[in-house]
């Protein structure tokens, strides 16, 4: 008799997380929501740094960098909204015939760069410079390979970010940019919802993140749209395309 009762409990229990999952995802944010900015918040960009120690953001840089230099393993590459300066590192370790430039506008998160670069002993091979995505600090035809990860739902103008890759790029170039995609399913919603109501540091909390840059990601179909517009035309990008996973998308 008890073992049926904690059976009926546990079920109970079981189909009350469904419907309130269920209610959850039904109130997401369904339209694009333009990303709200708070790396001028010395805490949320402290904040940005812990997080990007953890393990599975470990083993995100870890997958992207696989792919990037497969792509192109050599050269000049540039990391735009390089953050702490993680995946800029990475791919200087993964190949050492690269020299990596870390871009981003935060003096903070360039200054968490240098450091952890210097610590990771790559120094000599990784770079920062403080810069706008839509200004490249580099010459035309300069650069083999521009990454980007999780950076495309905070520029205020994708279009003229890829225009500007597209400059700077070198012909046979490559990029790489990926981030999260808007129309993740379910589980993933909620684990996203999750992560930030519980498991990220306070200050992101506050900011929402990181629910609020799934709200301000693109769709692939939204994507591919952007890369249309200012790829389409660049016979030194012609191999361009989007590729989608269950919470990501790239354009390369």
């Amino acid at each position: 008799m008890m073992k049926h009762r904690w059976e009926f409990l546990f079920g109970d229990l079981a189909l009350a997380l469904i419907v309130a999952g269920w209610w959850l995802y039904n109130g997401r944010q369904r339209d694009r929501i333009p990303s709200r900015e708070s790396l001028d918040d010395p805490e949320v960009v402290r904040a940005f740094g812990r997080v990007a120690t953890m393990p599975q953001m470990r083993l995100l840089r870890w997958f992207v960098a696989r792919h990037a230099v497969a792509m192109t393993g050599c050269g000049e590459a540039v990391d735009l909204g390089c953050g702490p300066g993680q995946f800029a590192i990475e791919l200087a370790r993964r190949s050492p015939g690269l020299h990596v430039t870390g871009i981003d506008l935060s003096d903070e998160m360039l200054t968490q760069g240098r450091d952890n670069a210097h610590r990771a002993g790559v120094a000599d091979r990784v770079s920062f410079r403080q810069g706008d995505a839509q200004q490249i600090p580099f010459p035309d035809a300069s650069l083999d390979l521009v990454v980007s990860t999780l950076s495309l739902h905070h520029w205020s103008d994708p279009v003229a970010v890829l225009d500007e890759i597209t400059r700077v790029l070198r012909p046979g170039g490559s990029l790489l940019i990926f981030d999260l995609r808007r129309d993740m399913a379910a589980p993933f919603w909620l684990l996203l919802w999750f992560v930030t109501r519980v498991v990220v540091p306070a200050a992101l909390r506050r900011a929402n993140e990181p629910l609020s840059s799934r709200d301000a990601a693109y769709t692939p179909q939204e994507a591919a749209q952007l890369a249309a517009e200012s790829l389409a035309g660049q016979s030194h990008l012609s191999g361009w395309r989007v590729t989608r996973g269950p919470v990501w998308l790239t354009i390369e």
